[in-house]
């Protein structure tokens, strides 16, 4: 029915419009107050507070009739400045979650707020909504000379809206979509129910009060998806994406299964319409909205897609997998796939598209303590502990090329590891597969029980240990050519060392002649002036080059017998009391090896120490900053140093020993780098263990020199790092 003026509707009508607005600007506000610097939040609570404002506007027209037309207006000055807050709702997600937005989104943006905020502005006038006369002679509300204008923008821009949101969903994989399935969907609602209401004016250009009804109803549930989108970020069940491999069939049962739903529902809708019954047009478009919404969300449902799956597996095929059509998605998921990082983040997408694991997780070695970690996850729990190599898990995976069902571990690393225990009570893992590099376990895939409870059968176990091989000689692959992007890049540091080298001598030569002079003129006060002047700026310029000089040529030196104690005594006595260092020496036997190496080995470390501990605000203590601990250990020696400083988290562990990869804000990220090529090169190791407020400790081995000694082979010349 039309909306007739100075006709009131009853208070029940308008109320879920009243509601609506009031979870809309509550929820706005919540999300403003939650993190008003976040351009997502922000955008997303003007979306939402536009959302909330259109329907005081549409209660405030049913309750005082007599300014239907000037609340209608209102109405639609929010319901044009929606799309556009949609716009930058899209744009601020993309830009934040680094999606990969075009550099038109921001224009398209920008060009629907500029038309949004003019039809905004001619709204209030008589151009869009005006007072008509009906066939039966009363006033309604209709549109004017702009307003099928104003609606085709509304309905164009509300489209371009929902596009982008389904852009950021296809983009994005688990966990980051699981976050944010919800809320997207909420907003897409809003903007569907407003296309839909648009066209209906179009059609018919007379304000039809259902709408209000309707519209606020259909506003609720959308916004009690987006609550609960933002809220279900708290719960702890989450499950992992799976995808059908026989992808014709799987596209052909989906259309059918929609299409008959969608016959069902528009049936329903038709009972509806002609009871005869007030409101049942309504509350047939309702129920359309409400069958269409829910369709959206089963359709990115996990469980829902698992199950046509499992359908498909156990009914059309005699194998659960086509192979032929699933090796030919695995070669082109890391087909271009350059460092990595990559070929872990295409891993986790595979095997979420491919099984139905409710979680799953990808664990790899970090060099820097020898530990498992993981790396990624579709789960958004904190990490649990890393797994020592010493682990039963980690031992059954060295041994086995063939998946190993973790839940028969659990008995024993729950009584015997703690830390293996809670590894597998927050990934739920019930099957792990070994991800190896040229035959060394490099990291392994964790998979917790599939949906409905489904076991894993020979197929899985099958396509998992090849989908595993293939990731893991990509893996290594990548990693081989970073190294040799890392030597490229040491190659150029050398070169641009030696133009350091021939700059500082020129300045050197510099301050000769300054002292040379000096012997002349040195009682000239106008000379000492200018001489300290031209020292100064000398000395100036000489820190700068030295501070982009990390690397210095040397001989490499001569291999001798090295005391231990008395290197460390030396390194220790350079600091001149500037950190406290204790020093618990057991006597230990001596080792072979260039000593300025070892000196410069243990000051990189003591100095890296210093530094973190300079950057923290630990309260006063009399115990010691650094620890060193000497001991004879299995035919080595073996050096234990213990700070007391801000510690290193999991991510910058991963990449310790990597060139150019710094923990510190002005490192070049060459000195544990450099460090550990010196220990391995004597036949050593060299390990890192670390946690964020618990300090480092890093363990140099080296090998004891035998009685009577053969002269070894002197590394090959190369750039050593000079202390920081």
């Amino acid at each position: 029915m039309e909306m007739i003026l100075n006709s009131a509707a009853p208070f029940w009508v308008v109320l879920p419009a009243f509601l609506a607005a009031v979870v809309a600007l509550g929820l706005a506000a919540l999300l403003l107050a939650k993190d008003h610097a976040s351009p997502f939040y922000r955008s997303a609570a003007a979306a939402i507070a536009a959302a909330g404002l259109v329907q005081i506007g549409n209660g405030m027209g049913l309750l005082d009739a007599a300014h239907a037309v000037e609340w209608r207006r209102v109405a639609l000055a929010f319901e044009l400045l929606f799309p556009a807050a949609l716009q930058y709702v899209g744009l601020a997600f993309l830009k934040s979650e680094a999606i990969g937005a075009e550099s038109g989104s921001r224009w398209r943006a920008r060009a629907v707020t500029a038309l949004a905020v003019g039809f905004a502005v001619v709204a209030f006038s008589g151009l869009i909504y005006v007072q008509a006369m009906t066939e039966d002679g009363r006033l309604a509300v209709a549109l004017g000379p702009l307003g099928r204008a104003a609606y085709v923008f509304i309905v164009l821009s509300l489209a371009l809206g929902l596009s982008q949101l389904e852009y950021i969903l296809r983009l994005t994989s688990d966990p980051l979509r699981y976050k944010i399935k919800y809320v997207l969907i909420g907003l897409g609602a809003v903007a569907g129910y407003g296309i839909y209401q648009a066209s209906q004016l179009l059609m018919l250009p007379v304000w039809n009060s259902d709408f209000v009804l309707v519209g606020a109803l259909a506003t609720l549930i959308s916004l009690g998806l987006i609550v609960f989108g933002f809220g279900r970020l708290r719960l702890r069940d989450v499950r992992a994406r799976v995808y059908i491999s026989p992808q014709v069939l799987y596209g052909s049962v989906t259309f059918l299964v929609i299409g008959i739903y969608l016959l069902a529902v528009g049936l329903i809708g038709e009972v509806l319409r002609h009871t005869g019954k007030p409101l049942s047009v309504g509350l047939s478009i309702l129920v359309v909205f409400v069958a269409i919404l829910g369709l959206v969300v089963v359709l990115f449902s996990r469980a829902a897609r698992a199950s046509v799956r499992q359908f498909i597996a156990r009914h059309f095929y005699r194998s659960k997998y086509d192979y032929r059509a699933k090796w030919l998605e695995v070669t082109e998921a890391f087909g271009l796939c350059v460092t990595a990082e990559e070929v872990l983040d295409r891993l986790l997408e595979l095997l979420g598209r491919t099984f139905g694991a409710e979680r799953l997780s990808i664990w790899v070695r970090y060099e820097a303590d020898g530990h498992y970690h993981q790396v990624r996850s579709v789960n958004t729990e904190p990490p649990p502990p890393p797994l020592a190599d010493d682990h039963p898990l980690i031992a059954k995976l060295m041994e086995s090329d063939d998946p190993v069902h973790a839940d028969k571990l659990k008995a024993t690393s729950g009584a015997t590891h703690d830390t293996g225990h809670e590894a597998f009570t927050t990934t739920d893992a019930i099957l792990c597969v070994p991800i190896r590099s040229e035959r060394q376990l490099m990291g392994f895939i964790a998979l917790s029980q599939q949906f409905h409870g489904m076991r894993y059968g020979q197929d899985d176990f099958d396509l998992l240990r090849a989908i595993a091989h293939h990731a893991g000689m990509l893996h290594s692959l990548a990693r081989m050519a970073e190294e040799k992007s890392d030597a490229g890049e040491l190659e150029a540091l050398h070169r641009f060392s030696a133009f350091c080298l021939h700059d500082l001598k020129n300045l050197a030569a510099k301050l000769s002649l300054v002292v040379q002079n000096a012997e002349v003129h040195g009682h000239d006060p106008a000379f000492r002036q200018s001489a300290m002047r031209t020292v100064a700026a000398t000395v100036q310029k000489m820190m700068a080059l030295i501070t982009k000089l990390s690397l210095r040529s040397t001989h490499p030196g001569t291999f001798e017998l090295v005391d231990v104690q008395a290197a460390i005594a030396e390194a220790v006595g350079s600091l001149e009391g500037k950190l406290r260092v204790q020093v618990q020496s057991g006597h230990v036997p001596p080792i072979r090896m260039v000593r300025e190496q070892l000196q410069q080995v243990l000051l990189n470390i003591i100095l890296n120490a210093q530094q973190g501990i300079a950057q923290t605000e630990w309260p006063r203590s009399d115990d010691p900053d650094v620890c060193i601990l000497t001991e004879e250990r299995n035919g080595s020696v073996v050096i234990t140093v213990q700070d007391r400083g801000p510690g290193i988290s999991a991510d910058k562990l991963r990449t310790l020993f990597q060139p150019f990869k710094s923990t510190k804000p002005a490192g070049l990220g060459l000195g544990l780098y450099q460090c550990k090529r010196i220990v391995e090169e004597h036949g050593g190791s060299i390990q890192v263990n670390s946690e964020l407020g618990h300090g480092t400790q890093v363990r140099i081995t080296l090998p004891i020199a035998v009685t009577e000694p053969q002269v070894p082979v002197p590394p090959r010349e190369r750039g050593m790092l000079s202390a920081p």
